[in-house]
């Protein structure tokens, strides 16, 4: 029988001692014990309750004699008085504690039985006692928003490039054609395709489409630059070096030979910018999308700036004061971390094996982020508490609406199912706190704007 710590029960257990030991930092082990005679009298009402409700044969009901209740709902009365030593322990012990505790990592539930004493035993993790560092007037940097006009003309480059269309070339493909190809890589006589047998990308293709030329292809680099000036039914061989640091690691520092064969070449033909081009796109003229492109290149900086804030304020916090972390709270933040991380890169075509070889410098690594992602929501719900920060209907109102946007799903019956689903509105309640404690600290930041800096290709 699962044992509920919040159950409503009506018994109230006198404890004979509540003892707290330190473990550690922020994890302690709170002991309740209670009398031998109040386990007694709480069994002694129980088994009342129990003969009350008996259904026995023979007997009408409350008439059954004590000792074949007592023997025919034996486990029955031994789980319910379990159940309620603990929960009222629970109530004493862990609910009412001078400290804040975070999580129950372990119940030591003890023996209870009438007549004996019972002991139970909570490890619990604690939030610990800290100063709130200073908040106001945090100081970030950000960089110009305004739009150049080369980024506006790449950008408009990139808009007619999705429009283009791709036609059958007798020619040698140029830069930004397609071209059907296939292609094979090895080291010395070793197959590529043989090394790295979860990403074929990397080692043979019978039959792809790459654009020539492409400057961030998620591909082989040499051999998109090698399509470049060849037609179809040309072959030639080029030489890739792959990063030291390279993923998989197979390919890691090789030198890899890989060999071409242009099958068909598709000439890339921008669309003309005439009005029904502009007329598609909701705007009269060229100079108008060069403006609406402006305009949303801005936004994108202004966005960018912002998440950059955010992480500024987080790091500052988390520098400004040291204070030891509850091991449970950080734990569940790796599993999150790290469960982002994979899913990322899986996406990116990164193999479960490979995760498997460096799982432990990721754990590391996840585990240095979780801390300080925990460390920065507990700073963030002390200057909540200070700031008096609260949700507001309206709060609650307009994250649903952008969860049912997110998801797809019908307001409504996101409201219903949020009713019977308690913990997802507490996890809510906490996400609207700590996002508006963010704004707070955003609204009171002092900006710097710096230039960015441009980072030099290899």
């Amino acid at each position: 029988m699962a044992i509920d710590l919040a159950a409503p029960n009506s018994i109230y257990i006198h404890t004979v001692k509540t003892d707290v030991k330190d473990i550690n930092p922020t994890r302690k082990a709170i002991s309740i014990t209670a009398t031998s005679e109040e386990v007694s009298e709480q069994e002694a009402k129980l088994i009342k309750d129990f003969q009350r409700q008996a259904k026995i044969p023979g007997f009408r009901p409350g008439k059954a004699p004590e000792n074949m209740v007592r023997q025919r709902f034996a486990k029955d009365i031994q789980q319910e008085l379990k159940q309620r030593v603990v929960s009222q322990a629970h109530q004493e012990g862990v609910a009412g504690a001078e400290f804040e505790v975070f999580t129950i990592v372990e119940l030591d539930e003890g023996e209870v039985k009438g007549g004996q004493e019972a002991t139970i035993t909570f490890t619990v993790d604690v939030i610990p006692e800290f100063e709130v560092p200073a908040y106001e007037g945090l100081k970030v940097t950000n960089t110009p928003t305004e739009a150049s006009d080369e980024e506006v003309t790449k950008m408009l480059d990139q808009v007619l490039g999705q429009r283009a269309e791709y036609n059958v070339a007798d020619k040698a493909a140029d830069k930004g054609d397609y071209v059907q190809c296939a292609y094979e890589g090895k080291i010395g006589d070793d197959a590529i395709a043989d090394l790295v047998t979860d990403t074929p990308m990397f080692g043979t293709q019978a039959n792809t489409w790459e654009e020539a030329g492409n400057e961030d292809t998620p591909g082989v680099r040499a051999i998109v630059d090698g399509l470049v000036g060849m037609k179809a039914g040309d072959t030639k061989e080029v030489t890739m070096e792959f990063p030291e640091d390279f993923k998989p690691e197979a390919l890691a520092g090789k030198t890899v030979i890989y060999s071409i064969e242009a099958k068909e070449v598709r000439e890339k033909v921008m669309p003309e910018m005439n009005d029904a081009f502009f007329e598609s796109m909701q705007v009269k003229d060229e100079a108008e999308l060069r403006t609406k492109i402006s305009e949303n290149i801005e936004n994108q900086k202004k966005q960018q700036n912002a998440d950059g804030e955010r992480q500024q304020i987080t790091e500052g916090l988390v520098k400004a004061v040291d204070f030891p972390v509850p091991e449970s709270g950080v734990e569940s933040e790796t599993e999150a971390v790290l469960r982002d991380f994979m899913q990322r890169n899986m996406q990116q075509g990164v193999s479960a094996e490979e995760f498997e070889k460096h799982k432990e410098s990721l754990h590391e690594g996840a585990s240095k982020a979780a801390h300080d992602r925990f460390k920065s929501r507990l700073i963030l719900t002390k200057i909540a508490e200070k700031e008096k920060i609260k949700v507001e209907n309206e709060d609650f109102s307009r994250m649903i609406m952008m969860e049912a946007q997110q998801s797809g799903q019908n307001p409504d019956k996101l409201v219903k199912e949020l009713q019977k689903d308690q913990n997802r509105v507490n996890q809510m309640r906490r996400d609207i706190i700590l996002g508006k404690t963010m704004d707070l600290l955003a609204e009171k930041a002092e900006r710097e704007i710096v230039e960015p800096v441009e980072v030099v290709g290899d």
